[in-house]
């Protein structure tokens, strides 16, 4: 007999033991399949869940360091607007909201200042974020302004301890749509985001608008495990296994329906294949089909061990190499949420560091100016008839009241520079008249007396602002002051090289490392420093000089032969056409007179000593608290000079300003002294009727200034000299 014939009889001689066999094989393998791919379907939907959790997670860590920010503890929200408005941008973020704890609406991003905002339908969230003290994601709601689907997340802001305000940020819920698009599910699969009520936040097919809320079988098993695979409806009746998640970041929850056709189908494919191999070569279609399972199960199950792991980044995850499309996109999805968890963990790091880094560095930077001045107080109280140790106090505040003005001055101004958010009163200038001015202000101050100090300067006229050149000029010197040792040279050149005038600032200090060239002009960035800081600072002085260059259209770079070996700070600049130099007016010719003057604050030490030393210098002063007060004086009186806080507590001062226009038509010579010191600030003082624009502490030679000139006076000319002062400092 033939082999042929050999198998025919073995076949039909096993007939019917295998006709079972297949049977038992077919039924154990559907199971098999259907568990595989109910261990698969969970996975996926841990990763949506894991995906989801990250986009909020992101939003929820900027919302946070959002409620850390100095601009929400003063007492106008507005000037947090545009700093909001800009990161809600940025997060793509539809809105943001701050609210009292008692769920007052204090500012609301898409509602102008001064109109009424509309209250929230979803009072609840506001007051989990109070009570839990930590962010809250909200559920779908109708927004009270947008008039449509929305969903928040609401941090509470603490001082204290205590809460002082809720953040929250809006989202459209699209964004969450946009997330499922992205996971690239089969057309006839279906995957959503449910909140925290059961409502759907985002599905891949849109909901039935009559129901809008997840089936009761999915709420049911929702409200007793945080995963599972169930057998249910969808809404649109289509007969389904379901896949479910629970958030352990939120409330929320996602959800994987696969119709039943597909989680069966493999099982009745393979009773097909049974069937044929039965007929044609049982026990090759049983191989074939023990393969085929293993090549199907194997990766699933890796995949399975893997996923657990990636929520703690320890490792990332590859496409298993399958030709089934499910597990391969079931390991890309993993893949790029654990890549997605180790860059947010690496981000979150990186931030907390610099964060650290520059807090303990500011708190050292303000601690020792404090600790003199409290040392410079106690010499006041205990020697006040030695009047050596007096002056020596005196000036001992002076300094340190000026070190620390700088402090601020450089905090408040960097993130204007840096973000191109000032405007530059430019006219023609000449670059050596300016550094040498700078560098004669520095050796009169005996700022240069520890070090060998040269200057080689070529007249170059350029187009600039001269206070902000200044403020490079000093910058540069202050650099080169604070990492070069004393006795060692100090050089200051400016020249001409081809179409640019170049200024440069050389020394014999400690020098650069290499990688440290390209990074020093970087925000905070500072060179080597020893735990006593001796040279201090905030890292921010060769930033302002990066940018201001930039923005006259010049350049800035650093240069060094190595650490120990000095380095060179060069900045350039488009050379201009040099102008008929104007007649400068002696500020020493200025008469002073005596003036009634009214000093408004509600800061009764600034009010106080304001008042006395303007009393010390001749001139007749009342004091008020508030707005009220001040109008009272001001009736009584007829004061021929005020100076007036902007934040009072009844009235601003730009209301006081304006009711005092509106009795004296100009006569009284009206300062805004305040700490707001912002480009529109100043515009709101000018437009209140003020004469000029100063932000504490205003020097006495600027208010002598102000008081020489008059009410009469240039308005704008005030707030340049006022800068130009503080450049100078």
């Amino acid at each position: 007999m033939k082999l042929r014939s050999h198998l025919l009889v073995v076949s039909l001689a096993t007939l019917l033991p295998m006709a079972l066999f297949a049977v038992a094989g077919g039924l154990l393998l559907a199971k098999r399949e259907r568990e595989a791919f109910e261990r698969g379907a969970i996975e996926r939907v841990r990763a949506l869940m894991t995906a989801v959790d990250a986009e909020l997670r992101g939003s929820a860590v900027t919302l946070e360091a959002l409620a850390v920010l100095p601009l929400l503890d003063g007492p106008d929200l507005e000037g947090f607007r545009p700093y909001a408005a800009r990161i809600a941008s940025n997060q793509g973020w539809i809105n943001l909201v701050v609210t009292r704890p008692s769920g007052e609406h204090l500012l609301n991003l898409l509602v102008p200042p001064g109109k009424p905002i509309p209250p929230s339908f979803d009072q609840a969230t506001v007051l989990r974020a109070v009570q839990s003290g930590r962010t809250v994601v909200g559920n779908v709601i109708s927004g009270a302004v947008l008039q449509r689907p929305i969903f928040t997340m609401r941090t509470p802001v603490l001082r204290e301890g205590e809460v002082k305000y809720v953040l929250s940020a809006v989202f459209d819920p699209s964004s969450m749509k946009q997330l499922l698009e992205r996971q690239a599910f089969p057309d006839d699969w279906l995957a959503a985001v449910i909140d925290g009520e059961y409502r759907f936040v985002a599905r891949t097919k849109s909901a039935p608008s009559e129901r809008e809320e997840a089936s009761q079988s999915l709420r049911a098993a929702l409200m007793t495990g945080r995963e599972g695979w169930l057998a249910g409806q969808t809404l649109e009746g289509v007969e389904a296994y379901r896949a479910f998640a629970r958030s352990s970041f939120s409330d929320w929850s996602v959800s994987m329906a696969v119709p039943r056709s597909v989680v069966n189908r493999a099982g009745r494919e393979a009773n097909l294949l049974f069937g044929l191999g039965l007929l044609l070569a049982m026990g090759a279609g049983v191989a074939l089909a023990l393969l085929v399972a293993r090549r199907i199960s194997a990766p699933i199950v890796s995949l399975a061990a893997a996923a657990p792991r990636l929520g703690h980044g320890e490792l990332s995850v590859a496409p298993p190499a399958t030709s089934v499309d499910e597990i391969r996109e079931l390991g890309s999805a993993l893949q790029s949420a654990g890549v997605a968890i180790r860059e947010r963990e690496a981000a979150l790091r990186a931030a907390d560091r610099a964060k650290d880094e520059f807090l303990a560095m500011l708190g050292h930077e303000l601690r020792n100016p404090l600790a003199t001045l409290t040392t410079a107080a106690e010499l006041l109280r205990v020697a006040r008839d030695q009047r050596e140790v007096l002056d020596n106090a005196q000036a001992l505040i002076a300094r340190q009241a000026a070190h620390m003005a700088r402090l601020v001055n450089d905090l408040l101004e960097v993130g204007h520079v840096t973000g191109g958010k000032i405007n530059l009163e430019k006219a023609p200038v000449d670059l050596a008249d300016i550094a040498r001015r700078v560098a004669a202000s520095w050796q009169s101050t005996g700022r240069l007396a520890r070090h060998r100090f040269q200057e080689s300067l070529e007249s170059a006229w350029i187009m600039a602002d001269a206070a902000r050149i200044e403020q490079i000029v000093s910058n540069l010197l202050d650099n080169a002051v604070k990492y070069t040792p004393a006795g060692r040279q100090i050089a200051l050149r400016v020249r001409h090289a081809s179409s640019l005038a170049l200024l440069e600032v050389s020394d014999e200090g400690q020098g650069l490392a290499p990688e440290l060239t390209e990074r020093v002009f970087d925000l905070f960035v500072q060179g080597e420093r020893g735990l006593a800081r001796e040279q201090g600072g905030l890292g921010i002085g060769l930033t302002l000089v990066k940018r201001l260059a930039e923005l006259h259209g010049g350049s800035a770079s650093a240069s060094s032969a190595g650490v120990g070996r000095g380095s060179t700070f060069s900045v350039t600049f488009p050379i201009a056409e040099s102008p008929a130099l104007p007649v400068k007016v002696s500020a020493a010719s200025i008469e002073r007179r005596r003036y009634r003057v009214l000093v408004v604050d509600d800061n009764a030490d600034v009010c106080t000593s304001l008042a006395a030393l303007l009393a010390v210098l001749g001139h007749d002063v009342s004091t008020a608290k508030d707005g009220a007060e001040a109008l009272e004086v001001f009736a009584a009186e007829a004061p021929e000079a005020a100076l007036i806080d902007i934040g009072l507590p009844d009235i601003s001062g730009y209301e006081v300003a304006r009711r005092f226009r509106e009795r004296d038509e100009g006569r009284t010579l009206l300062i805004a002294l305040t700490g707001y010191g912002r480009q529109h600030d100043r515009d709101a003082s000018m437009k209140a009727g003020f004469n000029a624009h100063l932000t504490k502490p205003a020097s006495l030679a600027e208010l002598e200034r102000l008081f020489a000139r008059g009410p009469g006076g240039s308005a704008a000319g005030a707030v340049i000299d006022q800068r130009a002062l503080r450049a100078r400092r």
